[in-house]
């Protein structure tokens, strides 16, 4: 891209958000690098039965958040990092909506209504909020990420005592589940190059769209984004990849909104998570087996290994991935 299409757009969707977004970002010198997430689409469910700010029938996702919400005078900011994003201000016609969403999980422990159990392929995926509204009661903020994202950051709501999050009615997702759902995208994408199908020209609901269209018509549009940190989170580190608000526009590029500081222990985890992409990060390019070890020890997801098999595990994951990490065995 650098060199054949320098000033281009890289709208990355690839997982892990944070890490590939910092590789691709420090690399880039002509190049638009912007990690796209829609986690925090799981806003809509939450503000209906908290504050009463339930998504008209029909409305898009993205007018809600960013038309609707504001012309009904309600004003927020989301700060943190990917898969661990958080409510940090919150307001209905500037009186502060934050106690009416901690009173709420004080006395909920998950949304009503819906199906608890669902079917299919796709169950694993939906959830009621317990992780969120759990979080919020012992930390006083609300996360916008779903369940199955939020307990990969903390170690005591996923391990055996609690079922790995069962226990917050996270339910596993299978390699069969995921395979299942690849083999019918693959077969739609077949079908539709075939004609035995038709394309949805419905609005997908993805930021990647609306940001498309905004670069190319020349005008600008909100978005939730992920790029280094340009002092939009005071108190995470410069140059860390940060999820916040945003506008972008193909003249001025991304403009972050200031999210001040992340509160209390809400900025002391999202702090530790910044620590561990960027050990992540310099062990692929240095393509250090010390660092590697170091980011394993640091990460919440360790947390049901004992601490010296660490280095094994490290080991193990380097030589099983060889082919594509050739760095590490120069």
């Amino acid at each position: 891209m650098e060199r054949h299409c320098p000033g281009a757009w890289l709208l990355n969707v690839t997982n892990p958000m944070s890490v590939v977004t910092a590789a691709m970002s420090r690399a880039a010198a002509k190049t638009n690098v912007v990690g796209l997430c829609h986690e925090f689409h799981c806003l809509p469910a939450y503000l209906g039965p908290m504050l009463g700010l339930a998504k008209p029938d029909g409305m898009d996702t993205l007018d809600y958040l960013y038309r609707w919400l504001p012309e009904q005078g309600f004003e927020y900011k989301v700060a943190g990092v990917n898969h661990f994003i958080w409510l940090t201000q919150a307001s209905l016609h500037g009186e502060d909506m934050l106690p009416k969403l901690r009173a709420y999980c004080g006395t909920h422990t998950e949304l009503g209504g819906g199906d608890k159990n669902g079917s299919g392929a796709a169950a694993s995926f939906q959830n009621r909020g317990a992780v969120k509204f759990a979080l919020c009661r012992q930390f006083g903020y609300l996360p916008l990420v779903g369940d199955r994202h939020l307990i990969e950051f903390i170690p005591s709501l996923c391990n055996q005592r609690n079922g790995w999050g069962m226990k917050y009615a996270v339910r596993k997702t299978t390699v069969d589940a995921r395979r299942f759902l690849k083999s019918e995208q693959l077969r739609h994408i077949q079908a539709v190059a075939a004609g035995t199908e038709e394309i949805s020209w419905e609005r997908s609901g993805e930021e990647m769209v609306e940001i498309i269209r905004a670069v190319r018509g020349g005008n600008s549009t909100p978005a939730i984004v992920n790029i280094p940190n340009r002092g939009q989170i005071s108190n995470l580190p410069q140059g860390a990849v940060v999820e916040t608000l945003a506008t972008v526009s193909a003249a001025l590029g991304v403009e972050p909104v200031m999210s001040g500081e992340l509160p209390g222990s809400v900025g002391s985890l999202c702090r530790l998570h910044a620590d561990i992409h960027e050990l992540t990060l310099r062990a692929a390019l240095e393509g250090s087996r010390e660092l590697l070890i170091e980011a394993l020890s640091l990460d919440p997801l360790s947390a049901g290994a004992d601490f010296s098999e660490l280095p094994q595990l490290a080991d193990d994951l380097l030589l099983a991935n060889r082919e594509w990490l050739p760095r590490f065995f120069r």
